[in-house]
C-alpha cells in the first residue's frame, strides 16, 4: 500500500499535467460565481481575468481552468466596482500575481470593498503590478512569441484586446487630464497617488461607466459589456465599434435596462453568455431580454443553469469543450 500510494499521486499529477497543458487555442471561460462577473482568457501561458466575481467563488474557477503550477494572472480588468464584481479581489491577489491591473473611472465612495481594493492596488503597485486606465482604442495585443508557445507558433493567431470605453470624458475627467493626475501612461513613475484615488469620483451611474472589451482572436469576435446599460451599448454601435460579434458577455447579467433590441440587432451574436446566480433576486435574466435575444436567433448558455462555461477557438471555429462539437 505504501509503494502504490507515491504512484497513484504521480499518476495524478501526470494526468493534471496532460489535462491542463497550454494548448494553441484560445479558452474563454464564464466562471459561475453566482450572481456576478469573472471571465477567464487563456491563451497558451496568457491569462486575462475580466472582474472577480462576489466572493471566493471564482479561486475554485480559476483552480479549475488554469494550471496548478501557473499562479500568474498577465491582465486583471475591474470593469467597475459594484461588489459583485469586484468581491473576490482581494482573495485572487493573495494567491495570484497580477502584472496589470485596469481600473475603470468610476468610484463607490460608500463601499468598503472599494477602499479595500484601493489599498491592495497599492500595495500591489510597490510589488511591481502596474495600475492602467484605459482609453478608448487603446490595445493590448499577446502574441505568439508573448504567449511562449513556439510548437504551433505558425498556425496559432495573436489575441488582441481593444477598449470601447471610456468613450466620452465628464468636466471632472478632463480636469484629470490636464492635471495628468488619473490618466497613468502619461506618469513615468506608473504611480497613482492618494489625491488622484480621492478624486475618482463617478460623474455617470456606475453600471454606464464600465469598461466593455472586444476581444478578437483570428475570425473569432467577443464582446464583453460589463454592465453597460442601453445607451451606452447602443452609442457603441452608433460609433461603429462593432458589428457581427461571434460571442457577447451580455450586459448587467441580463437586466433589462442592458441589451436592447436595437442594439441587438447590431451586434447580433451567435452566442449569448449571461453570467447570474440561480434563483437570484434581481431576477436575472430579464424576459424582455431574452425574448430580444430570440428575436435575432442567439444561442443563450446560462451559468445558473449550466455552471461554468467554456467555449473554445482556434481563430476560425468554436465549440464547447465537453461537446467537442462546432457551435454553428
Amino acid at each position: 500500500m505504501k509503494i502504490l500510494l507515491p504512484i497513484f499521486i504521480s499518476g495524478l499529477l501526470l494526468w493534471e499535467l496532460l489535462v491542463k497543458w497550454p494548448d494553441q487555442y484560445l479558452h474563454i471561460v464564464l466562471c459561475d460565481v453566482g450572481q456576478g462577473d469573472a471571465i477567464l482568457l487563456s491563451l497558451a501561458k496568457t491569462q486575462v481575468l475580466i472582474d472577480t466575481g462576489p466572493d471566493e467563488k471564482v479561486l475554485a474557477c480559476l483552480d479549475k481552468h488554469m494550471p496548478f503550477w501557473d499562479k500568474k494572472i498577465d491582465v486583471l480588468v475591474i470593469t467597475h466596482f459594484d461588489a459583485d464584481h469586484i468581491g473576490g479581489f482581494q482573495q485572487i491577489t493573495q494567491i495570484y500575481e497580477i502584472a496589470y491591473l485596469f481600473l475603470s473611472l468610476t468610484e463607490k465612495k460608500d463601499s468598503q470593498l472599494f477602499l479595500e481594493l484601493q489599498a491592495q492596488a497599492l500595495t500591489m503597485q510597490e510589488a511591481g503590478t502596474k495600475l492602467k486606465q484605459p482609453f478608448l482604442g487603446q490595445q493590448i495585443a499577446f502574441s505568439k512569441i508573448s504567449s511562449g508557445n513556439q510548437t504551433n507558433y505558425n498556425s496559432m493567431p495573436d489575441l488582441t484586446l481593444s477598449f470601447l470605453t471610456p468613450f466620452e470624458l465628464s468636466e471632472a475627467e478632463y480636469l484629470f487630464l490636464e492635471e495628468k493626475e488619473l490618466f497613468l501612461w502619461q506618469k513615468p513613475e506608473n504611480y497613482l497617488s492618494d489625491e488622484a484615488w480621492q478624486k475618482m469620483a463617478s460623474q455617470i451611474n456606475d453600471n454606464n461607466g464600465s469598461i466593455a472589451l472586444l476581444a478578437v482572436f483570428g475570425q473569432l469576435k467577443l464582446l464583453l459589456l460589463g454592465d453597460l446599460e442601453s445607451p451606452r451599448e447602443v452609442a457603441i454601435t452608433d460609433l461603429g465599434l462593432i458589428a457581427d460579434i461571434d460571442i457577447q458577455k451580455i450586459g448587467h447579467h441580463g437586466s433589462k435596462t442592458s441589451s436592447s433590441l436595437d442594439f441587438l440587432l447590431k451586434s447580433r451574436p451567435e452566442i449569448s453568455l449571461i453570467s447570474c446566480g440561480l434563483n437570484n433576486k434581481f431576477e436575472h435574466p430579464h424576459q424582455e431580454v431574452l425574448i430580444n435575444l430570440q428575436v435575432i436567433s442567439s444561442q443563450v448558455l446560462r451559468t445558473d443553469q449550466l455552471g461554468d462555461i467554456e467555449i473554445i477557438s482556434d481563430g476560425v471555429n468554436f465549440w464547447f469543450k465537453e461537446q467537442k462539437t462546432n457551435i454553428f
